[in-house]
């Protein structure tokens, strides 16, 4: 009976590896997402800070007329929303990796308990083989001595 259970949970545990492995790499590729978002916000900042310094450089070589002041001004801005919507989906994908991260480590831990299970379940039946196996000698030793003396 142990070994055919043994041997069912054997598949259940493919199966929650098999998810184990689908969780992570959801979570891997969240992750990765994550990083690109990041990496928006940075450059927006960084396109934000170049632009405020041809405003407030007096050593560049760019001469900025009147109207130009305007509409570098207005495109700073422009930027400055863009970084708020971007920072908006930097944190919804820092809750999606977070959730990813749940669901890989409650995949993991059902795989983990079943291995254990399983571990615990081959070292019972391996305990009830050795048993069997030990009364089986004693019994053919019990036999030989008597046949010895008879």
């Amino acid at each position: 009976m142990t070994k055919q259970r043994i041997k069912r949970l054997g598949m259940v545990l493919k199966m929650a590896e098999e998810k184990e492995r689908q969780e992570l790499q959801t979570w891997g590729r969240v992750q990765q997402q994550l990083e690109q978002e990041r990496a928006t916000v940075t450059q927006l900042e960084g396109y934000a800070s170049e632009y405020r310094g041809t405003l407030t450089s007096s050593s560049s070589n760019i001469s900025i007329q009147g109207g130009q002041v305007q509409n570098t001004i207005a495109f700073i801005e422009q930027i400055k929303e863009a970084c708020g919507h971007q920072e908006q989906q930097v944190n919804l994908v820092m809750q999606q990796a977070e959730a990813a991260k749940r669901v890989y480590l409650e995949a993991r831990t059902k795989a983990e308990a079943l291995r254990k299970l399983i571990a615990k379940l081959t070292s019972e039946e391996s305990a009830i083989e050795d048993k069997k196996e030990q009364k089986l000698m004693d019994e053919f030793a019990a036999r030989s001595a008597r046949n010895r003396t008879f």
